[in-house]
């Protein structure tokens, strides 16, 4: 499917899994993965999630790793993090900005605010640990 003149994304039959609500957002959390192609021909595989900001839980987040796709955490990411943490950045981990956002936008599309709340509805909702007082 042609996101905008830029950008085409393609998801496999899998490729999207709907997890349990979360309790503090209210959402379910909904993973996509894909493929995102440039009109250069470059493919990057992602990851796109919710829940990741619990700020914006409806919002997907786009996570990649040059030649293949990796799970989001809610901390750790971004080259800033792997600089600093002293690992080198091979050249095939970069996503344009611009594709990030397109992959974004149609993830929202398929699931907008209004659909999510109503999977909300229907799902189970995710147990959490609680950290007992020892005293």
């Amino acid at each position: 499917m042609r996101i905008n003149s830029s950008y085409s994304f393609s998801l496999d039959g899998d490729a999207v899994s709907i997890l349990p609500v979360n309790p503090k957002s209210g959402l379910p959390t909904i993973v996509i993965q894909g493929l995102c192609t440039d009109k250069d021909g470059n493919t990057f595989d992602f990851v796109a999630s919710n829940n990741l900001d619990l700020r914006y839980a409806d919002r997907f987040k786009v996570n990649w790793n040059g030649s293949k796709a990796r799970m989001a955490e809610v901390v750790g990411l971004g080259l800033g993090e792997d600089r600093t943490a002293n690992h080198s950045i091979s050249d095939g981990l970069f996503m344009t900005r611009g594709a990030r956002i397109a992959i974004a936008r149609h993830c929202i599309a398929l699931f907008p605010t209004d659909r999510q709340v109503s999977l909300a509805a229907t799902a189970p909702v995710a147990e959490v640990a609680e950290e007992s007082d020892a005293s």
